[in-house]
This record gives structure tokens, C-alpha cells and sequence, in this order.
């Protein structure tokens, strides 16, 4: 190679030599998608979407690469290549050292501030001069988008989809780098986050980017296309509703709650005890239902950093042995849980759309979601109240509670309706949209 050659062929000789994807002759349609987490390597219910929904893609015909940044190396999917970028940088001879990331998929910018602090005390002093994430997870994200651009470039594909805002860097750079079409997908916003309050700037920023240079938006409800259209200026026509779905749950399953049953009732709620969430409306609403009916039990499952103040309050309210904090539960958990409770709540302050009802539904549980959510706008056999109700809560429990005719429809049509809503309505869609970006382009 002379000395005039340009640096891109470099670049593409490391690749050939070093990186698993070929080009090669095609007919399909063949998306480059971009996201943080995938099963069993998930925070998440994104990471649970992007599971369901790029196998019903693969099942109607799709090709996807799915990249990450991070990952465990012995990650594999029987429909889908996956790439981990982090992995890929030392089969091509770059000089990255290859370390876990410290980034998750509901990762602040202050609890990235923590972990990395707790990361640079661990190492030595040599280590900690040379380490090489960035001080916040803003540098993460684009040292990501480094990576994805060098992918791009030699991958094959006809277009972008990314989730997960932290990818919209990444996918900016993809879509300059080979003038593929872009799709982005929100499945929440900074807005949503912090139930609107103390929005981070550059956060806000980098969702904006990403909704700008994206030539169609897919949200997973109306309620988060009126969003974007009122606080991140997009154009209504730029935006497709593509609502989720439900996933099949394994319902043999079995958990031993007699001694509480015995006396009590069970009224759930699953989620991040976090301000999004409204787990201090369900605190008040309990407040009120046991003033009604003292023999009734309360689980809150999850972790956040609401918590402290919300067993503080329990405990203000007299109201501590009537209720249980098990903390953070896995998805075998999360069945038991759903199969033992009278009554399941989703109180969100703001829900773009909310898996954990139809969790509930699919263990014949009925459900009370928050009219501020997305969920609520395809589900008819729930209750649904304004999350800053809490009489209405309080009263919408009871009822489930005492009238048995009330719990056992809400029961029997739920788990119907909740079995109807398969994923491959959703990959359909999402089909239609790649064509339709494809015909414009």
C-alpha cells in the first residue's frame, strides 16, 4: 500500500483481517440495531422489548446485528448476531484495554458519578491514570459512538433502529458515516425519568439530537408522542406509535404464602422506587385502605433511590407491619409474587408504557394502572385511576378486595385480553416503518 493510500483503507484491512462480519449477497431486509442491554445481560424493561421484539422480527423475515457496548463475552442468540463493541476493539489490533463497563440502561449521570469513584478507588495509582472511561457516562456514550461508527462502516445493512437514548450518539455517527437511514426508538424520556422535574440538560440534549436526525420515531404509546412533540419539538408526522406487548409468563408457579393469607389480603407493586413510579401515592393510598380494612398486607418489590424515604414514611404513617420490602426481584420472583397477590398497582406519575400490569394479567391478578401511562391506552380489563388520587386508589382496591364478582371478571377477561397482545403485531409495524423510511430514501 502507498504511502498516499487513505487512512479508511487502514482502517478496513484491520476489519478484514480481524472482524467476523463479510459482506455478501443479499435479498432481506438487514437493520444495524443499537442497544444496551439484551437478556440475560439486562437492568431492565427495555432490555425485555428488545428481546421479544427482535425475535418477532427475525421470525417474519429480519436480519439483525444487534451491538452493545458491553456485555458478557459468552453472550450468543440463536436468531441474531450480537456484537459486543468493547469485546470487538482488541481482535482489531486498537489499543483499548478491555474492562467492564460501568454503565447500566437506567443509569444517572450521578449514580454513574458513584460507581466510577468506586471503580478509580479500586484501582492503582499507574491504573487509574490510564483508565479509560471518562469521568461520566456522557464519555461512555461516546466512546460507544466511536466504536459503532468503525462497525458501521464495514457492516452490511439497510438501516438503523437504536434504543435507548445513550445509543442516539452511536446511531448519529452510524447514519453519517454510511447515509443509511435512521429509525430511533423511545421508550422514555428525561422527562418521564423525573416525573418533570430537575431535568438534566445534557441529557435532554442528547435525546434532542437523536429525535432530529432520525428520519422517523417510533414511541411506545401516544402518551409519549405528545411528549415529544411539546417539550423536544418534533414534528407529529416524524412520530409512529408502535405500542408493546405482552410476553408469555410461566404460570406453574408456586409460592407459599398461607401464613399472610391466612388473615390477610395481598396488594403489589413492582417497579424501581423511584419518583417516575409514584411509590409514595401507593403509601398513602395503603394509609387509606387500612383505615377501611386493617387486614391487608403490602408488598413493595424493587430498589431506588425513593426507598429510604419511603419505609421512613411507612413507619411516620404506624403502618410497618403491614408491609414487606423484599428489595430488588428476579423475573421468577416477580411471577411468584404476581400469582400470590389479591390486587396489583401501577400508581406511575408518568409510565411511557408499563410491562409489570400485563406481568400481573398474565397471573391472573387484576390490575390498577395509572392513567398517566401508555399501558393504559390498550388495556380495557384494568382499573385505572389519576396516580395523585389516592382516595380513588384506596377505593378501587377495596372494591377488588370485597367484591368477588368485581375481582374474578377483572381476573378471567384480563389474562384473555393480556394472552391476545403477541409481539408479532408490533414487529409488523415496525416492518412497515423500515419500508416506509426505505421508499423515501
Amino acid at each position: 500500500m502507498g504511502l498516499g493510500a487513505p487512512k479508511k483503507t487502514v482502517i478496513f484491512n484491520f476489519f478484514k483481517n480481524f472482524y467476523p462480519g463479510k459482506k455478501k449477497v443479499r435479498n432481506t431486509l438487514k437493520v444495524l440495531m443499537l442497544g444496551w442491554e439484551l437478556p440475560p445481560f439486562f437492568a431492565g424493561g427495555v432490555g425485555m422489548v428488545c428481546y421479544h421484539l427482535t425475535r418477532a422480527l427475525c421470525q417474519q423475515g429480519v436480519d439483525i446485528i444487534y451491538v452493545m457496548p458491553f456485555g458478557p463475552r459468552m453472550i450468543r442468540s440463536d436468531y441474531m448476531r450480537i456484537l459486543i463493541a468493547d469485546h470487538l476493539f482488541p481482535r482489531m489490533r486498537f489499543r483499548l484495554k478491555e474492562i467492564d463497563s460501568l454503565l447500566g440502561a437506567y443509569e444517572t449521570p450521578e449514580s454513574y458519578d458513584e460507581e466510577f469513584r468506586k471503580y478509580l478507588a479500586s484501582l492503582s495509582p499507574r491504573e487509574r491514570a490510564k483508565a479509560l472511561y471518562g469521568p461520566n457516562v456522557f464519555q461512555e456514550a461516546y466512546l460507544f459512538a466511536r466504536k459503532v461508527r468503525l462497525i458501521a462502516m464495514q457492516e452490511d445493512f439497510d438501516i438503523i433502529h437504536a434504543h435507548d437514548h445513550w445509543t442516539f450518539p452511536a446511531a448519529i455517527e452510524a447514519k453519517k458515516a454510511t447515509g443509511k437511514p435512521l429509525v430511533i426508538h423511545v421508550h422514555i424520556t428525561e422527562f418521564d425519568k423525573t416525573g418533570g422535574m430537575s431535568v438534566n440538560q445534557r441529557v435532554y440534549e442528547i435525546e434532542r439530537a437523536g429525535m432530529h436526525a432520525a428520519d422517523l420515531i417510533i414511541v411506545v404509546s401516544n402518551f409519549i408522542k405528545q411528549r415529544l412533540i411539546n417539550s423536544y419539538g418534533v414534528p407529529p408526522d416524524k412520530i409512529r406509535v408502535v405500542h408493546n406487548a405482552a410476553e408469555a409468563m410461566n404460570t406453574n408457579v408456586y409460592h407459599d404464602a398461607s401464613k399472610i393469607k391466612e388473615t390477610d389480603k395481598i396488594v403489589l407493586f413492582i417497579g424501581r422506587i423511584t419518583l417516575q413510579k409514584g411509590p409514595d401515592y401507593f403509601v398513602e393510598a395503603a394509609k387509606k385502605v387500612l383505615e377501611k380494612d386493617p387486614n391487608v398486607k403490602f408488598i413493595m418489590a424493587g430498589t431506588g433511590d425513593m426507598l429510604p424515604r419511603i419505609i421512613e414514611r411507612v413507619a411516620e404513617l404506624g403502618i410497618a407491619d403491614k408491609f414487606i420490602f423484599p428489595g430488588f426481584v428476579t423475573r421468577e420472583e416477580v411471577a411468584k409474587l404476581n400469582k400470590i397477590a389479591d390486587v396489583f398497582v401501577m400508581p406511575s406519575v408518568s409510565e411511557p408504557f408499563g410491562i409489570v400490569p400485563l406481568e400481573a394479567m398474565w397471573q391472573e391478578t387484576p390490575a390498577i394502572i395509572s392513567k398517566q401511562s401508555g399501558v393504559s391506552e390498550v388495556l380495557n380489563h384494568v382499573l385505572k385511576v389519576d396516580f395523585w388520587d389516592v382516595n380513588d386508589i384506596a377505593n378501587k382496591i377495596l372494591a377488588v378486595l370485597h367484591y368477588r364478582n368485581l375481582h374474578d371478571q377483572l381476573k378471567h377477561h384480563g389474562l384473555l385480553e393480556v394472552r391476545s397482545m403477541t409481539w408479532e403485531e408490533p414487529a409488523r409495524k415496525c416492518i412497515e416503518i423500515y419500508k416506509e423510511v426505505l421508499r423515501r430514501k
